[in-house]
């Protein structure tokens, strides 16, 4: 079933809850066509009930717009109350309503099936004329007829009946003087117009029957025109109108198809061609043709002097070609056609009656079809038993049919009328089951082998377990309307890999819009309102009529632009219209320019990717179209100079040139550099100005990024690539667009002109591995299969590197390179997984790294207690964070609210670090400054700094724009709206701020290094200094390529920022660590500590057996010097020990009970004297000290001096003179300040 061809209209909406009854209502004689139908709940907000009865929201009945466009289709008024009464029971226990959108439209055209047989005629009149055509015009009710008889080089005056009476007594109604003559007999009247071929031309003109005025003309493009390819018969008939349930149709040929017949889709209100199919039937050789159903029907007839087929002429009458356009072939037909006067002239169908309207050597005839009944569409009820926990539903019968359902794939993109095979019902009756809520059964092959698809969430929709083979409809996702449909192919078993189909699936501003446009307001108003509709989230189905609304848009500002034109060109309004015009015109085209900037930003790239490759291709082409139509509708009102307008998608410049001034060489884009370039040469201009006879040349240059990958590569006449071999290699290769499109006209049609000069174009390639074999092309919107095709005729390569392409074209058009895809041998999914890991190990080492500093700093014992060791532990936290974010959550993109938090942690952490990092420049600089000051710690603005400067920043950065965090690719800031910059300009600063201060603090140490007293001290601050400088300038080098990472991830990428990180995490451990003074020092501390702890224990284990056995305590301080004898760590260079004499010079006192007390005092003094010993070898207050101090096995020696030496005095216990202590206990605080920087 389908509709007549309409403008877009309002898309009406009614809800019903259950128990209630819906009302559909059309005006004056239209009548209701519903679009989509919903029973049951999809939605816990619409018709409030209990709670439990509202917890199914997958709750839909499929049969249900079945059931309503049986009830209500093609009546004025239709009222049904949405219960059980009507509709199955979908899910019983739950609360329903019903939804219905509708159109009131003048007619509904029912597709009866495919064409039997052709009865005798029921009419028969002879008239005055041996050729002509007659119709009635299907969309109005009524029996009125429209007579035309052709007279070579005379036809130009339409007859209108009111009724076949009339006709047969001659009594005509009304006649109409044409506009211009007709060739041949190929006329129609559709919807109160009549469309004929205009005379010597290839033109198809319109004529307003009620307004009496021409309403359009388009060119047949590249159609044989004027007895070139006429039918059999002669008289003009190269270009024949027809009119079938689909619509508006012209059948013609042309040289390209070597004379066989060609068949176009029309729009009969915008007169753009929709569709066009090449057949393979010389067009020469049928007497005449129809179309019904969507399907070219040829004729073929015996002429009464036709050579030895006189006795055969009954049997040689016949259909004997048939092709279907909704699937693009050919079909077998035989079928008689009653011919007893062997001269037809004309053919015409009308869908209405199911009727041929025949003109045939002098007699007007009217044949009756019949049509088989369409098969039934079947409703799936999988096999098997049903689970235990669900529902049973009771039976249900209704009697509704279907015609088979036309591929999307077949059906032209933009075709107003629905295809003879659309889902909707006819009158034959086949009964309607029901679907429960089953599981997908197992194929009859045998276990294992699974039969359909099971039931998954997919584009926030709940699509259900569906056999191989079907495609299921649900409603749209919430917040859209209409009906969404996906397929479960059969092989290999699984749902569609291009996932679901939303292409109907529209916003509800779409028909509010519609509704504004029908009602003629301003068209600049609405323009800008689609705007700002189409920011932000939009469906499939927005972008497709998105387009068309601009289409409409753009036909009715042409009009209402001709009101603002006074008829007398002295009129005192003139220049002030003039003006008005002007400013319409401009806002309309920047409005134009902003909708289709948002339809190619990258939040409308998802809902691209929702359509059909052919709703893509068909829509990319019309916009390419809307564009230079609106920008050619300005330069007509822009009478001299330049309009430009640049968005980040797309870029538009209007130029009117006086061609009596000279011309000079234009370069396109001509305010701004840009990687795609295009010149054009003032010899060309000026060949285009018609040498002169244009005053003013009127100039459109265009550049679309993300629109070539809509742009079909199928029925290419383009090369593959070099060296392509057979087998797996051939299917590994692909044609893709892999440059932006850039657009050039002068004057609409300019294409088809061929220069003297060519144009030249330089487009960079978009991506750089794995394509080769560049091909110059131009977007051919005449192709043969409706959408357009690319070519190369006319264009030539002239250079072309890894990224870029020099081409060179003699003719303007819509430009792009195309290349060869080649996937990798390995495969794209080895690939994938080779940058996963690679960039895991790098990272994985980093996180190791940052790992062992943290800890050793804090086993350094109160981490926190200086500047130095908080800037360290805060930066490299903060490290250790964002890379464990970057390895974890960067690639989920698949969740979108964690997505934009993941983006956003990110964003504060990567800030926090490269704050730090200045923070740690800044505190070198004071170091530096403060060598003999006192000062107080800084760590609390530190920490201010260090937390609040990015906190600020991603807070206004999320005030601003919250959807800039997360995008398709990554979960990262997006770089296509400018929002990466609030990472990179703070970055910037950050950056700069931490060199130059780094710079300072290098800078007066080299100015002042002679007037310095503590050369050590120096030399460490300035060692720092370059250490901090070599890990910002790696920080930034690392994150740098691990951003660019997250934009286009590719193996080159992955092995820099693997290795990046790696030498990062290995530099902070190695500087921070490893060369690090303090940690050494800690390092030797722990060993003593251990050393001691160790002998301690053994001197006192053998001071208790010598106690037993003779009660010696010489033996036990000898024992201990063994120990420190035989301790290679006390050796010196010279391989003597200086404890020789002090061991034998020690006391032989008694053993007494206080010798375990000495030696536990002893222990206690290590320890103690462990951890203050190192603050005396930095804060001496002599220069000898630190001096005879500086080794640190003199160190080690001296502590067991001090601890030898009084193990060796009487065991009677000695208080420690605080003069020789006094420094240890009790450091300056500045002595420790400086220490703690070292």
């Amino acid at each position: 079933m389908s509709r007549a061809a309409m403008p877009f209209g309002l898309l009406r909406r009614e809800l019903a809850c259950e128990g209630y009854p819906i009302e559909l209502r059309c005006p004056g004689s239209d009548v209701v066509m519903v679009e989509t139908a919903n029973y049951g709940r999809t939605d816990d907000k619409i018709c409030d009930a209990d709670p439990f009865q509202m917890e199914n929201t997958q709750c839909y009945l499929p049969d249900a717009l079945k059931i309503m466009a049986q009830r209500c289709n093609n009546r004025t008024q239709c009222v049904v109350v949405a219960g059980v009464d009507v509709f199955p029971d979908p899910c019983p226990g739950t609360y329903k309503y019903l939804e219905i959108q509708y159109e009131c439209v003048p007619y509904i055209f029912v597709c009866p099936g495919s064409l039997l047989s052709i009865q005798p005629a029921s009419s028969l009149l002879e008239a005055e004329h041996q050729s002509g055509a007659w119709c009635k015009d299907p969309l109005q009710a009524g029996d009125r007829l429209y007579v035309m008889p052709w007279t070579p080089y005379r036809t130009e005056v339409l007859y209108e009946y009111a009724s076949w009476d009339d006709y047969r007594q001659n009594r005509i109604t009304t006649t109409y003087k044409l506009p211009s003559r007709v060739d041949g007999t190929g006329f129609v009247v559709y919807d109160g117009a009549v469309f004929y071929n205009k005379e010597r031309t290839r033109n198809l003109v319109k004529y307003d029957l009620r307004t009496r005025i021409k309403s359009g003309e388009a060119v047949v493009v590249n159609a044989n025109y004027h007895d070139t390819s006429p039918y059999r018969w002669g008289g003009k008939s190269d270009i024949d109108l027809a009119v079938d349930e689909n619509g508006l149709w012209v059948i013609y040929s042309t040289e390209a198809n070597n004379g066989r017949i060609v068949v176009s889709q029309v729009n009969p209100y915008t007169l753009r061609f929709e569709g066009t199919w090449a057949t393979g039937f010389d067009k020469r050789g049928a007497s005449n043709a129809f179309m019904a159903c969507g399907v070219l029907y040829a004729v073929r007839s015996v002429f009464q002097d036709d050579e030895g087929q006189a006795d055969g002429r009954a049997g040689s009458d016949m259909v004997v070609y048939a092709y279907d356009t909704s699937r693009g072939q050919e079909l077998p037909v035989q079928i008689p056609f009653p011919n007893p006067y062997q001269y037809i002239s004309s053919i015409d169908y009308n869908p209405r009656d199911n009727q041929l309207y025949v003109w045939n050597n002098y007699y007007v005839l009217r044949y009756p079809l019949q049509f088989t009944p369409p098969p039934p569409t079947k409703v799936f009820v999988p096999p098997g038993p049903l689970s235990s926990l669900m529902t049973t539903v009771r039976s249900y019968t209704a009697t509704v049919a279907l015609t088979p359902v036309r591929p999307s794939a077949s059906h032209p993109i933009g075709v107003i009328n629905r295809g003879p095979f659309d889902q909707r019902p006819i009158t034959a009756m086949v009964p309607l089951t029901p679907r429960p809520p089953l599981r997908v059964p197992l194929a009859p092959g045998g276990p294992g082998q699974v039969g359909g698809c099971e039931g998954r969430v997919a584009r926030g929709v709940q699509w259900p377990p569906t056999l191989k083979g079907e495609t299921v409809e649900r409603p749209c996702p919430k917040g859209s309307l209409g009906i969404a449909s996906y397929q479960c192919m059969s092989s290999p078993v699984g749902w569609s890999s291009r996932g679901p189909d939303l292409s109907n699936c529209t916003s509800p501003w779409v028909s509010q819009i519609a509704q504004k446009i029908k009602s003629g307001e301003n068209a600049a108003n609405i323009a800008g309102e689609l705007v700002n509709l189409t920011r932000g989230r939009i469906y499939a189905g927005d972008v497709s009529m998105s387009v068309k609304l601009i289409e409409q848009l753009l036909d009715i500002l042409d009009s209402q632009l001709q009101a603002l034109r006074p008829a007398n060109k002295e009129s005192a309004a003139r220049n002030y219209n003039k003006n008005k015009t002007l400013s319409v015109c401009l806002s309309f085209c920047q409005a134009v320019v902003q909708t289709v900037d948002n339809l190619l930003g990258p939040e409308a790239l998802v809902s691209w990717a929702d359509m059909s490759s052919i709703d893509q291709s068909r829509s990319a082409s019309l916009l390419l179209d809307a564009v230079e139509k609106g920008a050619f509708l300005l330069a007509n009102n822009l009478y001299e100079g330049r309009f430009s307008d640049r968005a980040p998608n797309v870029d538009l410049e209007v130029y009117v040139l006086n061609t009596e001034a000279d011309i000079q060489d234009l370069t396109f884009p001509h305010s701004y550099d840009s990687d795609s370039i295009l010149e054009i040469s003032a010899t060309a201009l000026q060949q285009y100005s018609n040498n002169g006879l244009w005053h003013a040349m009127k100039l459109v240059l265009s550049l679309y990024k993300n629109l070539g990958s809509f742009l079909t590569t199928q029925n290419s006449t383009l090369r593959l690539g070099l060296g392509l071999s057979q087998g797996s290699e051939v299917r590994r290769k692909s044609l893709v667009v892999n440059s932006h499109v850039i657009s050039a006209s002068v004057h609409r049609g300019s294409n088809r002109v061929y220069l003297s000069e060519p144009v030249i174009f330089t487009l960079r390639h978009l991506q750089l591995e794995n394509h080769f074999g560049p091909n110059c092309s131009f977007w051919n919107a005449s192709g043969v299969s409706g959408n357009g095709r690319w070519s190369t005729q006319g264009c030539r390569l002239l250079h072309t590197n890894n990224t870029h392409t020099t081409c060179a074209c003699n003719h303007l058009s819509s430009y792009a390179v195309l290349m060869t895809y080649q996937q990798p041998a390995f495969g794209v999914g080895v690939e994938e997984l080779l940058v996963y890991v690679v960039s895991w190990v790098g990272i994985s080492v980093a996180l190791v790294c940052l790992a062992i500093c943290l800890t050793t700093l804090c086993c350094q014992g109160a981490p926190w207690h200086t500047d130095h060791s908080t800037i360290h532990c805060n930066l490299w936290a903060n490290l250790l964070i964002t890379e464990l974010l970057f390895l974890v959550g960067a690639s989920k993109t698949q969740y979108t609210v964690v997505c934009s938090i993941i983006a956003g942690l990110l964003h504060f952490s990567l800030l926090s670090v490269f704050c730090w990092l200045c923070l740690e420049g800044v505190e070198l600089y004071l170091l530096q400054r403060e060598v003999f000051e006192g000062r107080n710690s800084r760590r609390k603005y530190f920490y201010l700094c260090g937390y609040s400067i990015p906190g600020l920043v991603v807070a206004v950065s999320a005030a601003i724009d919250f959807r800039g965090y997360g995008s398709k690719t990554a979960c990262w800031l997006r770089t296509d709206n400018y929002f990466i910059w609030s990472f990179l300009g703070p970055v910037a600063v950050i950056i700069t701020l931490n060199l130059v201060v780094l710079v300072m603090t290098l800078h007066k140490m080299h100015s002042t290094a002679a007037l310095k007293p503590d050369s050590s001290r120096h030399d460490n601050l300035r060692a720092w200094a370059v250490g901090s400088l070599t890990l910002l300038f790696l920080q930034s080098v690392t994150w740098s390529s691990g951003l660019m990472f997250l934009s286009a991830p590719s193996l080159l990428l992955a092995y820099l920022f693997s290795s990046l990180n790696t030498a990062q995490g290995l530099l902070i451990t190695i500087l921070h660590c490893s060369l690090a003074r303090k940690v050494r020092i800690q390092s030797r501390r722990s060993r003593i500590r251990r050393m001691w702890n160790d002998t301690v224990r053994r001197q006192t284990e053998s001071s208790f057996i010598a106690a037993d056995v003779n009660n010696t305590p010489t033996l036990n301080r000898a024992a201990l010097g063994n120990h420190f004898l035989t301790n290679p760590v006390l050796q010196t260079h010279a391989g003597a020990s200086p404890y020789d004499t002090m061991l034998a010079q020690g006391y032989n006192q008694p053993f007494t009970s206080t010798g375990t007390s000495h030696h536990i005092f002893l222990w206690f003094f290590l320890c103690t004297s462990v951890s203050l010993l190192p603050l005396s070898v930095y804060l001496g207050s002599g220069a000898g000290m630190r001096r005879n101090l500086s080794d640190a096995a003199a160190l080690e020696k001296m502590i067991i001096s001090e601890l030898v030496q009084s193990n060796l005095r009487p065991s009677v216990p000695m208080p420690v003179p605080p003069e020789r202590y006094g420094s240890l206990a009790r450091p300056h605080h500045h002595d420790r300040a400086a220490l703690t920087h070292t």
